[in-house]
């Protein structure tokens, strides 16, 4: 019997057109969804889709792992204008009183509270001023070559430019090392490892790290190392042929968030 993993494609395809910007020319758009908003099904759809595919992550599994911070989520989707589909999405997690998941999991599975390697690494993060990238997810369909840098960098871009105009200092997350090298390598290495931390395994994925980046020095960095990510990143300038900025909240408002 076939196993349902995420919304059936006219479901997928009428939520796609009803959120998505009226009269939108560009192929893609990138767009801000709470937890509460009809949009946000979009993204859990492709977290679905994706950690069932790369680690064997069920939709009951997801569901119990997120639903704790489901209140002080929201998703940046990337959505393809022309097909009527979700592309890609981050899953950001405010501060709450039921803090950053990221830096909760790190006791039970690298055995040290995340007090105490934030500490070792000397880092002052301000958790008031950081968000948690709890998911990273691109759908199957666009990850080839014509597609994956594009979808990629919007959800980057889109999140840089969100968390700048939030007033974010920090990003926290649990990354599969993979990814986690790519970030450093396509970013300048703005993102970083926690020091005396090895690579484990984390919900599926044979080696994760947690990680951490600074949004001010990496703006720094970039600026001074790479004006063209960093127009992209800091500026918004560089993809809006092809994809729909997205539209920056004043400020990112969330229920049930303080």
């Amino acid at each position: 019997m076939a196993v349902t993993i995420g919304l059936p494609d006219a479901e997928l395809r009428e939520l796609t057109q009803r959120v998505a910007a009226p009269g939108a020319m560009e192929p893609f758009g990138a767009y801000i969804f709470r937890s509460d908003e009809p949009g946000a099904a979009l993204g859990r759809h492709v977290e679905r889709v994706v950690f069932l595919e790369a680690f064997g992550n069920t939709a009951e599994q997801l569901a119990e792992e997120y639903g704790p911070y489901e209140p002080s989520s929201f998703f940046i989707c990337v959505l393809d204008h022309l097909r009527s589909l979700p592309a890609g999405v981050i899953r950001v997690l405010q501060p709450s009183p039921a803090g950053f998941k990221s830096l909760k999991d790190i006791e039970p599975v690298w055995g040290e509270p995340a007090e105490t390697i934030i500490e070792r690494t000397g880092l002052a993060l301000d958790t008031d001023r950081t968000w948690d990238i709890a998911t990273l997810a691109v759908a199957p369909e666009y990850r080839a070559k014509a597609t994956a840098g594009l979808v990629t960098m919007g959800l980057y871009q889109s999140l840089s430019l969100t968390a700048w105009n939030s007033g974010i200092e920090w990003f926290v997350a649990i990354l599969d090392v993979p990814v986690l090298r790519i970030l450093r390598w396509k970013f300048h290495a703005v993102w970083a490892g926690y020091q005396g931390i090895a690579p484990r395994a984390y919900l599926g994925s044979a080696a994760s790290m947690p990680a951490w980046c600074n949004v001010v020095d990496a703006e720094r960095r970039l600026a001074a190392t790479d004006t063209e990510l960093h127009a992209i990143l800091a500026q918004g300038i560089g993809l809006e042929a092809a994809l729909r900025p997205v539209t920056l909240p004043e400020p990112l408002a969330l229920p049930g968030v303080s």
